[in-house]
């Protein structure tokens, strides 16, 4: 690839993005980031120097230098010896086209797959697999807290269960926060679940049977493909475009042949590719489901971590009618451990409630009372805007890492929002043995073969970005790429 490797430059985060509890060095390196995304230097013009910039801002030297050399891992600036810093020369990016997916609903078949490379994950790999945020990351001190404070309000009831639909404290927040982005719900129309797995579960319950076809985007989230297997239904995939998401066109064509029982989506910050539909599509696609009659499921999420103020709307503002049955939790941005889901299924309230009730009916109550703490307290939007900003820089320092070091003819995602990478490999490289070979080395990747029905992805991987890109962790990044140069030599054709 290019020598000097293409670089999206960021839109300007806003002010109250650069969070006063940021160390110094984060904050200068988010204003700095602000200036390059301005246009006000063009690329090769040269960057303040460290001494001026220390002056400047009235910090230490050697926090002037790491706000610079933050800039440096994420592929914005280069340093040239004894000449300072300057903004990289850009190239154009070699981005994915929309998908090519099979006309045709079929069934899934990679439990088998999926089972033995979750066999081998440790915790000890270095972790471009799993799409987790940094645990470091996450608010421990604020979580124990909550749970402290939960522990004392509900005394021994905490050890008790919670009973389906949920605590309505936890409903009523999570309601309250939603009709900020347009929510048509209340705390009455919602039901606590185990995490957004469950809560997909349960919607694909209430409205399949077995044997039923169900759309979903290509590439799609593997544990999307693992509910449609065990559940016994069929899948027909939808081009989707690596930025604008679900194609509309695609999907109107798709439910005309084959009318799926649903459609089940993820509107807002899909995985693996990263993309969001735009407001406006996302309002089409449900005019078109709701004209359809069929229902869609909304996989929401990622959604806390788009937008850079104000998150957009998702589908669930524009339904009218009760046919969107929204899944979320807090999973990707605040405790994965601690599984607090949430679905608001419209019309299908009671199918979902009487599924809830037949299955794994009880939820924690201490956990479902201090995760109502977070967010009434306004920790959790202080969270999302720090959050938010190192998954900014993190995703940008190992995009520049991949376009570095990877084969030529590999092309990638810039995934709108979110903490995840799809790479597209040459043809020649099969993922499942870059997987192999990456486990030998102690780092852990997600072959693109997870990501469709029938395993017929082998030349992509996804790459979780939501860690502090660390030299251990962009070196970790450097290594796949020379695996993957050293695939597609010894594969290439004579």
């Amino acid at each position: 690839m290019n020598e000097n490797p293409p670089v999206q430059i960021l839109s300007p985060l806003p002010m109250d993005s650069l969070d006063a509890s940021l160390p110094h060095y984060l904050r200068i390196a988010g204003m700095l980031r602000q200036t390059l995304a301005s246009g006000a230097l063009r690329p090769g013009d040269r960057v303040i120097s460290a001494r001026k910039l220390a002056e400047r801002e009235r910090v230490s030297l050697p926090t002037a230098l790491e706000a610079l050399r933050s800039l440096e891992a994420q592929g914005l600036i280069v340093a040239r010896p004894r000449s300072g810093y300057f903004v990289r020369q850009q190239a154009p990016v070699a981005a994915l086209p929309p998908s090519r997916p099979s006309p045709r609903p079929m069934p899934v078949t990679m439990a088998g797959l999926a089972r033995s490379l979750f066999s081998s994950a440790d915790a000890r790999l270095i972790p471009l697999g799993a799409a987790l945020p940094d645990p470091a990351w996450l608010p421990a001190a604020t979580l124990q807290r909550a749970l402290q404070a939960a522990g004392r309000r509900l005394q021994a009831q905490g050890q008790s269960y919670s009973m389906p639909p949920g605590r309505a404290e936890l409903r009523g927040q999570i309601a309250a926060r939603a009709a900020q982005w347009g929510g048509r719900f209340g705390p009455d129309d919602l039901i606590l679940t185990s995490g957004a797995t469950q809560a997909v579960r349960l919607a694909l319950r209430a409205v399949c049977q077995p044997g039923d076809v169900v759309a979903i985007e290509r590439p799609a989230y593997f544990g999307t493909l693992l509910l449609l297997e065990d559940l016994g239904l069929k899948a027909l995939e939808v081009a989707t475009d690596p930025r604008e998401g679900l194609l509309p066109e695609a999907l109107a064509e798709a439910l005309a042949r084959h009318r799926p029982a649903a459609v089940l989506a993820s509107p807002t910050v899909q995985n693996p590719l990263g993309a969001s539909m735009s407001v406006e599509r996302k309002r089409a696609l449900v005019a078109l489901l709701e004209q359809a009659g069929v229902p869609l499921i909304e996989d929401d999420v990622y959604g806390d971590l788009a937008g850079e103020g104000q998150r957009p709307p998702a589908c669930k503002a524009f339904d009218g009618s009760g046919n969107v049955l929204y899944c979320s939790s807090v999973s990707k941005t605040l405790a994965p451990g601690w599984r607090i889901g949430w679905i608001a299924p419209g019309r299908f309230h009671a199918q979902v409630l009487k599924a809830r009730l037949a299955g794994d009916w009880a939820g924690a109550p201490l956990l479902e009372a201090a995760v109502g703490e977070v967010l009434a307290s306004g920790d959790y939007d202080r969270h999302l805007r720090r959050l938010k900003t190192r998954i900014q820089a993190a995703v940008q320092a190992v995009t520049a890492r991949v376009e570095a070091s990877f084969p030529p003819g590999t092309r990638i995602s810039m995934p709108c929002e979110g903490f995840v990478l799809w790479v597209e490999l040459p043809r020649q490289v099969n993922a499942l043995e870059v997987h192999r070979r990456a486990l030998e080395l102690g780092i852990g990747v997600s072959p693109g073969q997870l990501f469709s029905p029938q395993a017929d992805l082998p030349s992509h991987l996804r790459l979780n970005c939501a860690n502090e890109p660390t030299p251990r962790l962009l070196g970790a990044v450097g290594q796949i790429g020379e695996l993957c140069r050293e695939l597609a030599r010894s594969t290439a054709p004579a």
